[in-house]
């Protein structure tokens, strides 16, 4: 088979704009599987849609959101990129970003939603964004961690081995996170397994009927095909996990500016 297609996922954000990080982004990706149909906990993206050129715009009370394309299934069946950001994404995101695991310095900004092909990329550029008129931000009080530690939500599929899990990286959790020996609380690992799971859960879509769209967050990518093809085979997420452990994610502060301290040596 050939000509899969899926879509992915961009949930957008920054800092502060008066704060130190103001010139820092952080991004989170998801693949989700768009399907005419039932979605298999295991399967091959479909191959029987494609994106067509549909340029429109909406304002909605908290957010705008805009497309340079639409969908067209089998038959008569479609999808509205724009109605799905405004009835699944933008409402999921208001629930999932404002909680006290996420530090109140971190904002979301909105998403990107992109129709992509075996590449993993967007078929001609194509994209949807949808953008709070005011970004949402964590309600975690404090200080916060340095932007380069992460809390990671991994992905549990039905697919065995390392293709068959994913992960994302958190916005920056305040230092209340952590207990005196630097790992995650019980209180916020719990925490943050329920927004993550609200989150997954928010953003699935069962239409009625036998051919309509729907669709599921799932795991892909180059070696999920077991090196048959790229971005060809899926995972339907049916879990995640949340650890105790700090990770890391350098490019989280690459544009964060370092005040240096400097004294010269002197020799006796």
């Amino acid at each position: 088979m050939a000509g899969e297609k899926h879509l992915r996922l961009q949930i957008n954000g920054d800092y502060v704009s008066s704060s130190p990080l103001g010139g820092e982004v952080w991004a989170c990706n998801l693949r989700l599987a768009l399907v005419f149909g039932s979605v298999d906990d295991v399967g091959t993206f479909p191959s029987n849609w494609s994106p067509v050129a549909n340029f429109s715009s909406h304002s909605e009370t908290d957010w705008d959101t805009t497309t340079t394309y639409g969908i067209d299934g089998p038959l008569t069946s479609t999808f509205d990129p724009e109605s799905y950001l405004t009835d699944y994404v933008m409402p999921s995101l208001q629930v999932w970003m404002p909680t006290v695991q996420h530090h109140g310095i971190s904002r979301c900004t909105g998403a990107s939603l992109y129709p992509c092909d075996t590449s993993g990329n967007a078929i001609s550029g194509n994209v949807a964004h949808g953008i709070f008129h005011t970004p949402v931000a964590g309600t975690g009080s404090g200080s916060c961690l340095p932007l380069e530690n992460a809390v990671v939500n991994s992905w549990e599929t039905h697919v065995l081995g390392p293709r068959g899990r994913g992960r994302i990286f958190g916005p920056v959790p305040p230092v209340g996170a952590v207990d005196g020996t630097g790992t995650l609380t019980d209180t916020y690992v719990n925490a943050e397994v329920a927004a993550g799971k609200a989150l997954v859960e928010g953003l699935s879509y069962s239409g009625t009927g036998g051919a309509t769209a729907h669709v599921r967050v799932v795991v892909t990518g180059p070696s999920s095909g077991g090196g048959i093809s790229p971005y060809t085979k899926y995972g339907t997420i049916i879990g995640l996990r949340v650890g105790h452990v700090v990770d890391t994610q350098r490019r989280r502060r690459n544009k964060q500016p370092e005040r240096y301290v400097h004294d010269t040596i002197t020799q006796v």
